[in-house]
């Protein structure tokens, strides 16, 4: 493909979210979240490790900052810890907690970088989930008050909001148990989702209704699934896959409801899922832009019975693997853009608002830390990007996860997303080598060819 290039006021930042780097977990007032729980919980998240302390964001986000205006990034999508600012969920705030988030983004519209909040990515109070959680209707309320909370808090500076992170990790949690809150029940995780989806729209409204200037919008990670074969039962499993996935939140978002046929299937499986009136309307809110969460797709097979569709995928025989094991198939971001615009009709602007690989094995090179498989795989989608804008997309920005190496949920800290190395052992933030590329590709606006390193 030929040199990418985009226009000046194409936005290039950086993600992180809240439990991933802040630690602090009980620090100044906050109240525990279920990742705090989860984590705390044996035999949960990789060699038992935990986001107590984590990046120590919390007490270094002036350096974190500092990071981030020396790389030039325009913009800063982070998310705020629901239970730091209100600890029980609801009612009391903290004013520590709102105090941080005050400190945070006056610091990054000093250095020239605009934040970019996103209300749940994921580490819902504690409290509230022992109060039944997202699978109970007092959730959308719960919501919908803590995004006025911080609507009446930063909405002064804060330009532009995202209410839900990929909320299919309601799913992941509540259905599959691989996540906080670590149930295993599908009707629970589906009503979940759709009650997160509802407070979405509540969380519009509570926006349109407050003197926050700027925009808001929602955030859906797309994995486009791909048949293994071109028989109709591998392309059957690839629409399941779909319908489960993205587009059970596309649906209701762009389309006024959800599947007939997926809502027949939730019936066939007991589920019990409930709808109730008024409901999509919420749902169907008018936003101002969409995020997408765009890593690879999956290669989907009917052989994957029960639950295992969700995490399996074939090695297609012609990919191109990274060395962490995921295909490196840079078209998907197009394809996510397509799907968004041509199937959804979506008029909105569009941010890539995640994107990102983690590295297994990290090499330093003369006092660098040599990451150029990072740099051909951001490279490979920016491309994408541009060629999607060349046709005429309204896509608007792009932010690299992750700003610097954070607990990787799960995975704990066997997985480096960063542009920054930490030491875990010091906290030492260390550029790596995708950090400086990214500085030119900012300074640039243009795309220059990678190197990449030998084998």
């Amino acid at each position: 493909m030929r040199t990418a290039r985009f226009p000046n006021d194409f936005v290039f930042g950086t993600a992180t979210s809240a439990f991933q780097i802040e630690g602090g977990w009980d620090a100044d007032g906050k109240g525990p979240s279920i990742w705090d729980t989860f984590s705390h919980t044996p035999g949960k998240i990789w060699q038992g490790q935990h986001a107590d302390v984590a990046c120590d964001h919390y007490h270094r986000y002036r350096d974190d900052v500092a990071l981030m205006e020396s790389i030039g990034v325009d913009a800063y999508r982070f998310s705020i810890s629901w239970p730091r600012v209100l600890p029980e969920g609801a009612g009391r705030l903290n004013p520590a907690g709102i105090a941080f988030y005050d400190r945070l983004v006056d610091e990054l519209l000093a250095a020239g970088i605009a934040p970019s909040a996103t209300l749940f990515h994921w580490d819902y109070p504690q409290v509230l989930e022992d109060r039944g959680g997202w699978p109970v209707r007092d959730s959308i309320e719960w919501f919908a008050d803590y995004a006025a909370v911080m609507f009446d808090a930063l909405g002064d500076r804060v330009a532009q909001w995202s209410t839900l992170n990929e909320p299919i990790a309601l799913w992941v949690g509540y259905g599959l148990g691989a996540f906080a809150p670590g149930s295993s029940d599908r009707a629970a995780a589906h009503q979940a989702m759709h009650h997160a989806l509802v407070g979405h729209g509540r969380a519009v409204e509570a926006f349109r209704a407050s003197n926050a200037a700027g925009d808001i919008g929602v955030v859906v990670d797309v994995w486009k699934r791909h048949p293994a074969t071109e028989s109709p039962e591998d392309a059957a499993a690839a629409l399941r896959g779909e319908q489960d996935g993205f587009r059970f939140f596309f649906d209701p978002l762009f389309r006024g409801g959800y599947d007939p046929d997926m809502l027949a299937r939730f019936t066939c499986e007991g589920s019990g899922f409930r709808i109730t009136d008024g409901d999509l309307a919420t749902i169907a809110q008018p936003v101002d832009f969409l995020g997408l969460n765009v890593y690879s797709r999956v290669i989907a097979r009917a052989e994957h019975t029960g639950d295992e569709w969700w995490t399996a995928t074939e090695r297609h025989p012609g990919g191109n693997y990274l060395a962490n094991g995921m295909e490196f198939y840079p078209r998907a971001v197009y394809d996510a853009i397509r799907i968004a615009t041509d199937e959804y009709g979506v008029d909105v602007p569009i941010y890539i608002t995640e994107n990102g690989m983690s590295d297994t094995v990290e090499r330093a090179d003369g006092g660098t830390i040599d990451d150029d498989e990072r740099v051909r795989y951001v490279s490979g989608f920016l491309e994408w990007i541009a060629r999607a804008r060349d046709e005429g997309a309204d896509v608007r920005g792009y932010y690299l996860w992750s700003l610097m190496d954070n607990f990787e949920w799960a995975a704990g800290y066997s997985q480096r997303f960063g542009m920054v190395h930490v030491d875990w052992e010091t906290l030492e933030r260390t550029p790596k080598r995708s950090a400086e590329w990214y500085r030119e590709v900012i300074r640039s606006r243009s795309v220059p060819s990678p190197v990449v390193a030998e084998a």
